[in-house]
């Protein structure tokens, strides 16, 4: 069982294998475990690192029926306690890019002797505005987006990929987004990028313990600058740092500002 757990989230361990400190690394949606290689070797010589690709993407060998059964965040979040199970992982320190940062949320809320510390890169608790929140997007805006994804996947994603990653100084970025979005199956990324736009983890968020670092670009199309500063407020404790970035992945735009506001904020 265990090795099927491993096997299939294309689990990798890297790093110190003896540290007795791990960082566990959730990538976000349409990318996979590779999204962190410019940050994870400045942590190679201290921490033991563990790195996955969710259903459908990279490595992963989940089949197709396994993959829609993940309608929800939750889901998700069973895959990572799992991973952490079979491992016999212990006071983590969970590294997570967008929508997997409500995952860690939700496996923090669970089990929260489990992590010890949250890194949130380019988060959000809700991504459509609503009454006294200042989301990324109007209703009508997400409904646009999505109904673009449904009638021309291949077309959506050469549209999308460049805007997310918003460097067109980098257009190597875009493209790879642009290749690992395209290895979804288009059905199971609409289902899932569906759920994700139109989520609300508010409650979920307002109810975190652990000490989280919330980091930010300056300009990412994908979350609002209210919605960062929504996370920070409602999350007690928490840091806000913003890097100096363009787009949704700032560790691949900007590696070396993530890595310094990880280091100064991990143990």
């Amino acid at each position: 069982m265990t090795s099927d757990v491993l096997a299939n989230h294309n689990v990798q361990i890297l790093g110190n294998q003896n540290s007795p400190k791990t960082l566990l690394f959730a990538h976000g949606f349409g990318s996979d475990q590779t999204s962190w290689r410019l940050v994870t070797p400045a942590f190679a010589a201290e921490y033991r690192l563990v790195l996955f690709d969710l259903p459908g993407c990279g490595g992963s060998k989940i089949n197709e029926s396994e993959r829609l059964h993940h309608a929800k965040l939750e889901n998700y979040a069973q895959d990572i306690l799992s991973i952490c199970d079979a491992l016999d992982l212990e006071e983590i320190q969970l590294i997570a890019h967008s929508v997997s940062s409500m995952t860690a949320t939700l496996v923090a809320l669970k089990h929260p002797n489990l992590i010890s510390r949250l890194v949130f890169i380019s988060a959000c608790a809700r991504y459509i505005q609503d009454q006294d929140y200042g989301g990324s997007f109007e209703q009508l805006a997400a409904d646009r987006i999505l109904n673009a994804m449904a009638e021309n996947y291949s077309l959506w994603v050469r549209q999308y990929a460049p805007s997310i990653i918003n460097t067109p100084n980098q257009p190597l970025l875009s493209e790879e987004f642009s290749r690992t979005l395209l290895r979804l199956r288009p059905d199971h990324a609409f289902l899932t990028f569906s759920m994700i736009i139109q989520s609300d983890y508010r409650r979920e968020v307002s109810q975190l313990k652990v000490p989280t670092l919330i980091l930010q670009a300056y300009q990412d199309p994908f979350v609002s600058e209210a919605a960062s500063e929504y996370l920070h407020q409602v999350i007690r404790g928490s840091q806000l740092q913003w890097i100096e970035a363009k787009g949704h992945f700032p560790q691949l735009s900007n590696p070396k500002a993530v890595i310094e506001a990880i280091r100064g904020f991990i143990f």
